[in-house]
């Protein structure tokens, strides 16, 4: 059953991915905990195997995802430069912190993020400046946060850096774009962080590496990364407010599931 669930997960969360500019992880995370679950993953490394596997997965989609984007021009190389050197860093920090927080506290705050990232969909932002802003210090500092938010976590931040994106001025297409090339250090800095934290636990499933189980990355991962772009053609094509909407109390539920576990 977990193969049909993987193939099944990655084909949506790629779609996902390539649509909202979000590595996917908002809808793998909660999948994961099931399936990881009904696998018999010991209750202490639950939470962390599925976050340094979300990761893993968010490679994946967020590569296929900007690649996409950048060819319909809707990357901000220039602030993915910016971004970059301090997401990195906050990721990998993101992924050790998680490696100290209990499994059963670690999968509480996943389950409030997903509460919160919910609420931030269903409703419409303030307006964003006519043109873009320009300082550097303010993306430099932000990346930080999204990194480490992003590693603790286990997702690919675009719930974060796509708002944050459009309120520096950027348009909505390319707010998702650059957010999805921004998935791709987070992704794989705060999966290695999850690896080397995880490599002396002595409860771990057979085919992993530290927390990252590679059966789900990888099926997961491959599919995400074919079927990203069809999530950037719809993105290019449809309005997305009946959908952002509907995607986000799917999310709610999820999360409510989560925290009756």
């Amino acid at each position: 059953m977990e193969i049909f669930l993987y193939f099944l997960l990655g084909t949506f969360s790629g779609v996902l991915a390539g649509l909202f500019g979000i590595g996917g992880g908002i809808i793998i995370i909660p999948t994961f905990f099931f399936i990881f679950s009904y696998l018999g993953f010991e209750e202490g490394i639950l939470a962390h195997m599925v976050l340094g596997s979300s990761l893993g997965v968010i490679i994946f989609s967020s590569i296929s995802s900007t690649f996409s984007h950048n060819i319909k021009d809707a990357v901000d190389w220039k602030l993915i430069r910016v971004v970059a050197p301090s997401i990195i860093i906050g990721s990998a920090l993101g992924g050790i912190t998680a490696g100290f927080i209990e499994s059963d506290t670690l999968q509480g705050l996943v389950a409030l993020f997903l509460v919160v990232a919910s609420v931030q969909l269903i409703f419409e932002f303030p307006p964003p400046p006519q043109n873009p802003q320009t300082n550097l210090i303010g993306p430099f500092i932000a990346g930080g946060g999204i990194g480490w938010l992003s590693g603790v976590f286990g997702i690919g931040g675009g719930i974060f850096s796509v708002p944050y994106f459009y309120h520096r001025g950027l348009k909505m297409m390319n707010a998702i774009g650059t957010s999805a090339a921004c998935g791709i250090p987070i992704a794989i800095s705060g999966s290695i962080s999850y690896m080397i934290v995880g490599l002396n636990e002595n409860n771990l499933p057979d085919y992993s590496i530290g927390y990252v189980y590679l059966p789900a990355t990888i099926i997961v991962g491959v599919m995400s990364s074919l079927t990203a772009k069809f999530g950037v053609n719809i993105a290019h094509r449809m309005k997305q407010k009946k959908l952002r909407i509907a995607f986000a109390f799917l999310v709610m539920i999820m999360a409510l599931n989560l925290l009756m576990r």
